[in-house]
């Protein structure tokens, strides 16, 4: 019988012959999976930068062996952290390979899924929103964009994607309104809210969406009234 991918080989006898190759296989294995575990952004790079052969190759033995194992231990973390009085419920299936996770406040209730490859994490998870009665397209565009963006740019669980989500709609309903730049209340890449107000007309404004503004504008004035910026 094999030994799990997430367990790591006693390599103590490398250096005998009967058991240097075989050990050697099972820890570049380890290796592969644990990397695929923790930095899945990173192994979806070298995988797309792999000659053909060998990726089909790598995404054979991803599809067959090591996602089936990821995407196990994603859904454990994400039952967990269920908690059935929060407003968000979350439910997976290894099978369907899709995580759906619904927020509910009073009547309203709000449905994203999320669709695990069968190659992941060497392809990307898609984003779909199923149930968004009240929200407008745009807005659940941008935010299955920033769900994107995070698990494609960073080393992101599925669960941290869905919590994205969660605090994107938590701001909405708390009244919290989205940054005019990039149209989303929780910045994409580093999770902030809009703090900076410009003084004459009140919108406020990610820090790094209105220094990327300045950068890109040569300008030092408000985005959206053209008042002189000052702090």
């Amino acid at each position: 019988a094999g030994t799990p991918l997430d367990e790591m080989p006693e390599l103590s006898r490398v250096g005998e012959e009967d058991h240097s190759a075989h050990t050697m296989m099972r820890f570049s294995g380890h290796l592969f999976f644990t990397a695929g575990q923790c930095f899945p952004a990173l192994i979806r790079m070298w995988y797309n930068a792999l000659d053909r052969g060998t990726a089909l190759k790598v995404e054979a033995f991803a599809v067959n062996v090591m996602s089936p194992m990821l995407l196990a231990k994603e859904m454990l973390v994400i039952q967990e952290s269920s908690r059935e009085e929060d407003v968000l419920s979350v439910r997976g299936s290894t099978k369907t390979r899709e995580i759906t996770a619904a927020y509910t406040k009073d009547d309203a209730v709000l449905e994203v899924v999320l669709k695990v490859p069968a190659a992941y994490p060497l392809r990307a998870v898609e984003v779909d929103g199923t149930r968004r009665v009240g929200v407008s397209e745009g807005k659940w565009k941008r935010w299955a964009l920033s769900m994107r963006t995070l698990l494609d740019n960073s080393n992101a669980s599925l669960l941290d994607a869905v919590l994205l989500w969660k605090r994107n709609v938590d701001q909405v309903f708390e009244g919290v309104e989205e940054c005019p730049i990039c149209y989303t209340v929780i910045h994409m890449v580093n999770n902030t809210l809009p703090r900076l107000s410009c003084h004459t007309c009140r919108n406020k404004f990610h820090s790094a969406c209105l220094y990327k503004w300045f950068n890109t504008s040569n300008k030092s004035t408000c985005p959206l009234c053209q008042s002189p910026w000052y702090s």
